[in-house]
């Protein structure tokens, strides 16, 4: 009798201990203890400091250089990798009506100068097929949505269209960018002025002057590679990364000093407390991301077959410290199942205000999810402050900050810990929750 009661003393015990390990609640405390929000908080201020980090300027290199100095006291491997841009300069547009009202136009960047007075001529959506003849000579007024501005303004030109103005889809005005220099020139407007040129466009015709005051000419940007080799390389590689240059309009702390500041604790926290990994990390600061993507798609391009070969997955961190809710999501040109880990992480460590949803490509993980890299963005929103020169760093959250990039070197570390022995119990269990060496069935 004795040895039954302890034959299921034991078996009770044991039982226990298994559903313990499979149904732990949060690991990677340590994580979240050693990364530190104020040094975070800290980069902010001194990416701020060097003033509009635009694509191509001396600004930007500037930011470049101190982000390679972080990552060398690091000991991580640091590569600084440029690339052609086109760098332009906006000098301001202006735009009023003939009869003296003022207008408060914002230039698209890669928009060329020009100067007109004339009559505006509303073309909807800006499909070629929504351009009527006496467009041609004249300006066109088109609606924000579906066409990219860079279509917009080419189908324009397209149709003897001497400029185009886009007011925007929602209340205030945007800054947007062409991608490349267009044929006209090209200005934003808000949802509000442009609902009153068609209001007056109603009762007959109606005459601006536009001017535009822009230059571009080529130039270089660069991406900033860090690298910290796995104990076992063959297992592939993991990156984190955010966009460091900035609009020309604002110091842009939270767009996207934020960012970036995330994946440098990040990468302190991962090369210098000992949480090797078997699989590589790469953490990358990426230029001219205000500019069309530009250091993305030249990292992608550049290491295709490491992407292909060895990317498990990547995790883009764009503006994570304002705004009331964190979102998680990815586009889904691939497996979604980085996305769906980093929503279950965000559970575990007991985060409550994040939504999933579905990311648009107007960030750096889109190249890396066409290149079927699984992705995840970590986007805090919304951001009254965007693309404006109240993007400083008083307008930052820091406990939003700590608490989402906290999120992001834990997934990056968990993604990376050992991807095979995850490979293997994601096989015989449904959902899995990597903590340090252990696997934790999902609840």
């Amino acid at each position: 009798m004795r040895k039954t009661n302890l034959f299921t003393v034991i078996f009770v015990s044991l039982s226990f201990m298994l559903i313990s390990v499979l149904y732990a609640g949060p690991g990677s405390q340590d994580i979240q203890n050693l990364y530190d929000g104020d040094r975070a908080f800290s980069h902010i201020e001194t990416l701020v400091e060097f003033g509009p980090r635009v694509a191509g300027s001396d600004q930007e290199r500037a930011a470049a250089d101190y982000i390679a100095g972080q990552m060398e006291a690091y000991g991580l491997e640091v590569a600084v990798n440029e690339f052609p841009i086109t760098f332009f300069e906006d000098f301001g547009s202006e735009l009023s009506l003939v009869d003296g009202a003022t207008l408060s136009p914002n230039t698209m960047s890669y928009s060329p100068p020009g100067e007109f007075t004339s009559e505006i001529v509303f073309c909807d959506l800006g499909y070629p097929e929504d351009f009527p003849p006496e467009v041609a000579g004249n300006i066109a007024l088109i609606k924000r949505g579906d066409l990219t501005f860079y279509d917009k303004a080419m189908n324009a030109a397209g149709a003897g269209a001497l400029a185009v103005i886009i007011f925007n889809h929602s209340t205030g005005n945007f800054f947007g960018t062409l991608g490349d220099i267009a044929d006209i020139p090209a200005v934003s407007i808000s949802l509000e002025e442009g609902e009153d040129l068609l209001d007056l466009l109603g009762g007959g015709g109606v005459f601006v002057t536009l001017s535009v005051d822009t230059d571009a000419y080529e130039s270089t940007s660069q991406n900033v590679i860090g690298t910290l080799e796995g104990l076992d390389p063959a297992q592939g590689v993991v990156y984190i990364g955010g966009h460091y240059d900035s609009v020309s309009a604002g110091p842009g702390a939270n767009d996207n000093a934020s960012g970036v500041a995330g994946m440098l604790e990040t990468a302190r926290v991962m090369a210098t407390k000992g949480h090797r990994t078997k699989a590589t990390l790469k953490f990358i600061a990426f230029g001219a991301e205000e500019i069309g993507l530009d250091g993305s798609y030249n990292y992608v391009v550049e290491n295709e077959a490491e992407l292909t070969e060895s990317g498990l997955g990547m995790v883009n961190l764009d503006m994570i410290g304002v705004g009331d809710t964190l979102l998680i999501g990815c586009i889904g040109l691939a497996e979604s199942d980085l996305t769906d880990y980093t929503q279950a992480k965000a559970i575990t460590m007991g985060m409550e205000d994040w939504e999933p949803f579905t990311a648009s490509s107007n960030s750096d993980h889109t190249y890396f999810e066409m290149m079927g890299v699984p992705s995840v963005f970590l986007h805090q929103s919304p951001d009254p402050y965007y693309h404006t020169s109240e993007d400083t760093p008083d307008k930052i959250d820091r406990d939003k900050l700590n608490e989402n990039g906290e999120l992001g070197c834990a997934v990056m570390y968990d993604w990376a810990k050992n991807p095979l022995l995850r490979a293997r119990k994601a096989a015989r269990l449904e959902k899995v929750h990597v903590y340090k060496d252990k696997i934790y069935k999902a609840k």
